[in-house]
């Protein structure tokens, strides 16, 4: 389906009942990012699985500038399916669009999941930044996209799954991407506002934050440090795992991240039974 959005003729899918999970995809990527787990989650939530501005079939209407606009965009989707709030998951650059998304809107998210994405870029951070802006600029798709594939894998499981690993890039190929709307992804984030000094990085939110144990792309520590940084916030570390951990231990993650937003709704029973009991008492 498609919303007509200020900026973007932005697609996205539904799936599932329950409580709306906003799932924003990462650098480069589509909403079929979430293949390999929305069947299961879509059994606990409500999913809102968007392409991102100039990514798969979000058309650009308006070149997006800073990660506030992509906020803007989820913000302005949320609107258009008349959601008030919505628990918001995103991994990598999603999850670092879901701290602009939390500090700038904050009153529109419910619960936080931050996957595989940090805070701050500091030296580290920065050159893998750039290492995949030179990947993009000079090497060839297929190329590129193996690059993406080896940095972003642990061994063990890239060891293992090598044929399917072939596959994927082969069909991410086929399918094509622009390079000017994911160099448009990684200036964005080069200029970012999200990253704030401690004392204007503010997330209300409960937040669950989840790195994978051998991510190269952003290393756990980075996300320990952006954890430590968010008041009440919950640490993951996914163990034997890269940059996705979707797709190398989904069996470890998906319940992980269900447990944590089904908190909301049991907390709103809790509340609910209270409420009941108190009025029953009142009655007597």
């Amino acid at each position: 389906m498609f919303a007509d959005l200020t900026d973007v003729r932005c697609y996205y899918e539904l799936l599932g009942s329950g409580d709306p999970l906003v799932l924003i995809p990462g650098l480069g990527t589509t909403c079929a990012l979430w293949d390999c787990v929305a069947a299961e989650l879509a059994n606990s939530f409500s999913l809102v699985m968007l392409d991102n501005r100039g990514m798969g079939r979000s058309f650009v209407k308006r070149a997006p500038q800073t990660l506030s606009d992509f906020a803007v965009d989820v913000v302005e989707l949320m609107d258009h399916l008349q959601l008030d709030r919505a628990h918001v998951m995103g991994l990598s650059l999603g999850g670092i669009i879901a701290q602009q998304l939390a500090v700038d809107h904050a009153t529109r998210v419910d619960r936080l999941v931050l996957v595989s994405c940090s805070n701050s870029f500091g030296p580290y951070l920065r050159e893998i930044a750039k290492l995949l802006g030179q990947a993009l600029r000079y090497f060839p798709a297929d190329v590129f996209r193996r690059t993406m594939e080896i940095l972003g894998t642990a061994p063990e499981y890239f060891d293992e799954h090598l044929p399917e690993i072939d596959q994927k890039i082969i069909r991410a190929c086929e399918q094509g991407f622009s390079r000017t709307n994911v160099a448009r992804q990684l200036r964005c984030l080069g200029r970012s506002d999200t990253i704030r000094p401690n004392d204007e990085y503010k997330i209300a939110a409960p937040t669950l934050v989840v790195s994978g144990e051998q991510d190269v792309l952003i290393p756990a520590r980075y996300g320990r440090k952006m954890s430590e940084a968010i008041a009440g916030s919950e640490f993951f570390v996914v163990p034997a795992c890269g940059h996705n951990p979707f797709v190398e231990k989904p069996e470890l993650v998906v319940p992980r991240i269900t447990e944590f937003l089904m908190q909301a709704r049991t907390g709103h029973e809790h509340e609910e039974r209270n409420l009941a009991t108190e009025e029953r008492v009142a009655l007597t």
